[in-house]
C-alpha cells in the first residue's frame, strides 16, 4: 500500500493525539484511584449516601477502618445493579458484640470474650446506661443490661425507606410501640399471662395450655417492624402481621413463626397465612440464637412480606390478606413443656408510604 508524505503527517499527528488520550486518561484513572483509596469508602456512598454522616461510619473511618474491614470486599454486591447481593459480610444482632471484639478491634479485657461495660473505663458510662436503662434511644433502640454496642453507637442500619425522601418531607422516623414499662397501647386476647418485667413483656401460657396473643390496639398498613425477643424452648409462637385482632372465630392475617417444625420442616423466620399454612418456610437452623437474643424483621408494603431473621434474609411471600391490621404477639401452650416462654424486649415499628 502506498502512503504519501501527507498521509504520513496525517498518521503521525492521529498517534500523537491518542496517546495524548491516552495519557491524560491514565492519570486521571489514577488519580480517581488514588481518592477512591484516600476516601476509604466513596465506592460505597454511590448508593449508602446516609452513611457518610452515620456516626460509626465516620468514627471507623478516622481510624482508616472503612466499610470493606467489617463487611469484606463485597465485589459482587457493588456491581449487583439489581440489588439482589448482598455483602460478604452482615452480622446479626446477636454477633454484634463478637465482631466488635475482635483482638485487631476492641479487645476486652481479662478473660472476656467480648468488649463489655467492665472495659469502659469512665464512670460517666455507667450514669449513662442507668440513664437510659428502659429507655427507647434517638437510634430507635433501647438500653437494657446486656445492650449490644449498636445500642447506644451509631444508628448503622440499612433501610432503603428511612432514605426516601419526598420534596422537603422528613424521612419517617422508628417508633417504639413498647414503652418498656407496661403494655399502654396494647390488648390481650387469650389464656395467656402478660407481664412486664425487667423492661420486657414476658409472655407465658396459662394452666389449659392454650393460645393468646397481645394485640396492638392501632392498625397499620405498610410498614417496616423489628421485634427483638429470647424464648425457652420448644417453644410455638410468632408475629401477627395485619391482624384483625379477633377474640372469638378465625383470626386472618399473616404471622412470623418462632418454632422448629418437622412436619413440614421449617424454622424460625417461616411465614404462615392463616387457613393455607405456610407460605414461606426457613429451611436454615443456624441463624437463631436458642440462648440470647434475636430479631425478627419484616417489610410489609401492598401484598408482598419481607422477612429477616438477625439480618439474613429468609425471603419474600406475595399474600391477599387484609391491607391493613393490627400486629400481635403469639404464643401457645406446649404440651411436652411447662416452663414456655417468651420474652420481647423491642417492637419498633416505621411507617411506609403506600405504593401507588
Amino acid at each position: 500500500m502506498h502512503f504519501n508524505k501527507r498521509t504520513n503527517l496525517y498518521l503521525a499527528g492521529g498517534i500523537i493525539i491518542f496517546a495524548a488520550f491516552a495519557c491524560v486518561f491514565t492519570v486521571g484513572f489514577a488519580q480517581e484511584s488514588q481518592s477512591e483509596k484516600a476516601g476509604g469508602n466513596s465506592k460505597c456512598y454511590v448508593c449508602h449516601a446516609t452513611m457518610k454522616a452515620e456516626e460509626l461510619t465516620v468514627s471507623h473511618l478516622t481510624l482508616d477502618v472503612t466499610c470493606d474491614v467489617c463487611h469484606g470486599l463485597s465485589t459482587e454486591h457493588m456491581h449487583d445493579e439489581m440489588l439482589m447481593t448482598k455483602p460478604d459480610l452482615l452480622f446479626g444482632r446477636s454477633e454484634v458484640r463478637a465482631m466488635c471484639s475482635n483482638p485487631s478491634c476492641h479487645k476486652p479485657g481479662g478473660e472476656r470474650s467480648v468488649y463489655g461495660l467492665a472495659d469502659h473505663d469512665e464512670k460517666v458510662v455507667e450514669e449513662f446506661i442507668k440513664s437510659w436503662r428502659g429507655r427507647i434511644r434517638p437510634n430507635g433502640r433501647a438500653v437494657t443490661h446486656d445492650s449490644v454496642c449498636t445500642d447506644c453507637h451509631g444508628t448503622h442500619n440499612i433501610t432503603e425507606a428511612a432514605e426516601q425522601q419526598n420534596g422537603n418531607e422528613q424521612p419517617v422516623e422508628w417508633a417504639a410501640l413498647f414503652n418498656g414499662s407496661d403494655i399502654t397501647g396494647w390488648k390481650s386476647s387469650g389464656d395467656v399471662s402478660w407481664t412486664v418485667k425487667r423492661s420486657r413483656i414476658v409472655a407465658a401460657p396459662g394452666a389449659t395450655g392454650k393460645s393468646g396473643v397481645l394485640w396492638t390496639k392501632d392498625e397499620y398498613e405498610d410498614y417496616l417492624l423489628a421485634v427483638t425477643f429470647q424464648a425457652t424452648w420448644p417453644i410455638h409462637a410468632g408475629i401477627w402481621l395485619r391482624g384483625t385482632g379477633k377474640e372469638q372465630g378465625v383470626e386472618k392475617g399473616v404471622r412470623i413463626e418462632i418454632f422448629d417444625s418437622s412436619e413440614p420442616m421449617a424454622f424460625t423466620g417461616s411465614v404462615m397465612v392463616q387457613g393455607k399454612g405456610l407460605a414461606l418456610a426457613n429451611l436454615r437452623d443456624d441463624l437463631l440464637d436458642k440462648e440470647g437474643w434475636n430479631t425478627l424483621s419484616a417489610k410489609v408494603q401492598g401484598d408482598k412480606i419481607q422477612v429477616w431473621l438477625n439480618g439474613k434474609e429468609i425471603g419474600v411471600v406475595r399474600t391477599s390478606g387484609p391491607a391493613k391490621g393490627k400486629i400481635g404477639i403469639y404464643i401457645e401452650g406446649q404440651p411436652k413443656s411447662k416452663s414456655t416462654e417468651l420474652q420481647v424486649r423491642e417492637v419498633q415499628i416505621q411507617r411506609l408510604k403506600k405504593q401507588e
